[in-house]
């Protein structure tokens, strides 16, 4: 289908997803410089900071949750459908697990450059429906991360952003998914559990 993105890889690619809330001291300063004033990655104030940390500790703790809930970790396939706004985990062709989710933003492997969800004409308009909420916490508390729409950023970044998204929405976790260009951020809204039903 022309709008449809299913993309099923191992779940093998998911256990590594887990290791992000801390930067490797060798990357803090590969960043890419830039002459593009509007991609220059904005300063973190003490606020920022904050925020952050607050952020890592709530989505570190929906994480170990949702995966001993629903060991997440331990099925053979996963995909997302951007028409539905669903991210289905399965075994053997049976589904296990639905997530709604909201998508939060990508980091581009060839510009090293992060966008958000909201300021991507690309992303079907299902998922992004709410993440607009963060931007408007980010001009109210004058955090400009949360509203500059892309700028110079690592996967660390992207994490960053999705922990203080989850964080601000109270969401129940957040995946990441890597593509040949880019790696794509969600929020869990909803978990649908059909272990029961679809034996």
């Amino acid at each position: 289908m022309k709008n449809r993105t299913l993309i099923i890889i191992s779940i093998m690619t998911f256990m590594s997803i887990f290791s992000f809330f801390k930067r490797n001291p060798e990357q803090k300063n590969i960043i890419k410089n830039t002459q593009e004033e509007n991609l220059i990655t904005p300063k973190d104030t003490k606020e920022f900071e904050k925020l952050s940390k607050i952020s890592y500790e709530y989505l570190n703790k929906q994480q170990e949750e949702v995966e001993e809930k629903y060991g997440i970790g331990k099925y053979e396939n996963w995909f997302y459908d951007q028409e539905k706004g669903t991210l289905t985990f399965s075994d053997k062709g049976i589904d296990k697990i639905i997530i709604k989710y909201e998508e939060v933003g990508s980091i581009s492997k060839i510009s090293n450059t992060w966008l958000w969800s909201w300021a991507n004409p690309h992303l079907d308009e299902k998922i992004k429906t709410e993440i607009n909420f963060v931007k408007e916490y980010g001009k109210k508390q004058k955090l400009e991360k949360l509203i500059k729409r892309k700028w110079n950023a690592d996967e660390y970044d992207g994490w960053e952003m999705t922990a203080i998204s989850a964080y601000l929405m109270k969401a129940k976790g957040a995946y990441r998914v890597p593509t040949e260009k880019t790696f794509s951020f969600m929020i869990y809204k909803e978990i649908i559990d059909l272990r029961k039903t679809n034996k």
